[in-house]
């Protein structure tokens, strides 16, 4: 067996699923992702700007007796919007997130409470946060930004028809029933996206057979254990099925789904350290960071035992041949370790078509099942 060639630098899963809880998590966004948020935020503050800016004479912020302090509002919101930039582009985190959108909320609700228009344009402003932010990262921060997002509108409202003077009249009636109305048609359309968006990444990056990862799902593990392990040792063990193909040829691919299931099962529960997949094929990879030999023999032995005790229960001839690659002495990243097991694989291999304990057990086992 040799691993094919693959290309490498499609590896990163381009938004994954960050599970918290059992129920609970959020969507981690690409970079590009990132990027075209935080300019659509520069974008609206370009418009608050100009929004203010240009009122007609004679017209001003409801509260604030001069534009400037609207204008400086925003410049403080520049500044907030361009500190977390910095550190999303270095790293998002669930904190980050929901300062970046606590102080969208904050900046839009400055904004409506000094809106001087009856029926105020800013209000808007929420809906793009609730577009731009809830609907980005889930429903569990979906769910938070559009509770922050009726709290701050009615606190402005509030502010508004108390210190402003504002009446009301049926065009504010129909614009807040048309705004309540279209956030949570928003929120209920969400939920359903979300759902299938879950489905989705889930069949991407796990095997429908085994219901371990497939190969991209641990391309974009691997990345997350290699970026978190840089001074760590990471091992990979690589396990190979022998024979599989006579089994197909033998049983029938029903009866070869069966053993890949079963081995699966053995090879996640052997390995309960790392992270197990499913390569391609009979291949199966498990990640294994800071195995000490000690850890790494015992792994061996139980998949090894387990293997051997299945094909003589079930009469059906399983073995396995085991690669181990190392880092940091093998290489720093999965292409590298991959390639050393599978060297390492690969002798072993020879060494028991050689030795013909790999025939003659395979032999021993079919005859045994005929009988």
């Amino acid at each position: 067996m040799r691993m094919m060639n693959s290309k490498w630098g499609d590896r990163r899963h381009p938004c994954r699923w960050i599970k918290e809880t059992e129920d609970a998590g959020y969507w981690l966004p690409e970079r590009k992702e990132i990027l075209t948020q935080f300019f659509t935020r520069y974008l609206f503050f370009a418009l608050a700007v100009l929004y203010f800016s240009s009122m007609e004479e004679g017209i001003a912020p409801v509260l604030f007796d001069r534009v400037e302090y609207i204008l400086l509002v925003q410049g403080i919101y520049f500044g907030i919007n361009t500190w977390f930039f910095h550190l999303s582009l270095k790293k998002v985190t669930l904190w980050r997130i929901r300062g970046a959108m606590a102080g969208d909320l904050l900046n839009v609700t400055i904004c409506l409470i000094h809106d001087p228009y009856l029926i105020p344009p800013a209000a808007l402003g929420f809906l793009m946060i609730l577009l731009g932010n809830g609907m980005r990262y889930g429903m569990r921060l979906f769910g938070e930004i559009l509770g922050g997002t009726f709290l701050c509108m009615a606190l402005a409202f509030a502010l508004r028809y108390r210190l402003g003077g504002f009446t009301t009249n049926a065009g504010v009636v129909f614009f807040g029933v048309f705004w309540v109305t279209l956030a949570m048609y928003a929120y209920i359309l969400m939920g359903r996206i979300d759902d299938q968006r879950r489905q989705l990444d889930y069949r991407s990056r796990y095997d429908a057979l085994t219901s371990l990862l497939n190969r991209h799902g641990l391309l974009a593990a691997a990345d997350n254990i290699f970026e978190e392990m840089k001074t760590a040792s990471v091992t990979l063990l690589l396990a190979d099925l022998n024979h599989f193909k006579a089994v197909n040829d033998l049983y029938g691919h029903s009866v070869g789904d069966r053993v890949l299931t079963e081995f699966a099962q053995i090879f996640c529960e052997s390995a309960e350290v790392g992270v197990c997949g499913r390569w391609g094929g009979d291949e199966f990879v498990s990640i294994l960071p800071r195995c000490d030999e000690a850890i790494l023999s015992k792994i061996k032995e139980r998949i090894e035992l387990r293997t051997q005790a299945w094909s003589k229960s079930n009469g059906l001839p399983m073995s396995v041949s085991l690669g181990i690659g190392k880092s940091p002495s093998d290489g720093q990243d999965l292409a590298a370790l991959l390639s050393a097991a599978d060297m390492n694989l690969y002798k072993i291999k020879t060494q028991q078509t050689e030795s013909g304990n790999e025939a003659s057990g395979f032999g021993a086992l079919v005859e045994d099942s005929e009988v």
